[in-house]
């Protein structure tokens, strides 16, 4: 048979990368946090159950905070 090459994906880079542009964060914002307060006590259950996405958690509050200082 022989020897195989195992061949890995190319790593990619998100970290220059934005998810979104600011307009669309601009044109969305009012919906996410609309969704923010109606999930709010379903999300710190959540949070409770899975420490690990601890980080993520506390960096979503305090867009959530940067969002709602604009208005």
């Amino acid at each position: 048979m022989g020897i195989q090459k195992y061949v890995t994906r190319p790593e990619k880079r998100y970290k220059g990368q934005r998810r979104h542009s600011s307009f669309y964060v601009g044109q969305h914002l009012y919906h996410w946090l609309q969704l923010h307060q109606m999930f709010q006590k379903n999300i710190e259950e959540l949070m409770q159950i899975s420490r690990y996405r601890l980080k993520d958690y506390i960096k979503g509050q305090r867009a959530i905070l940067l969002a709602l200082s604009t208005f």
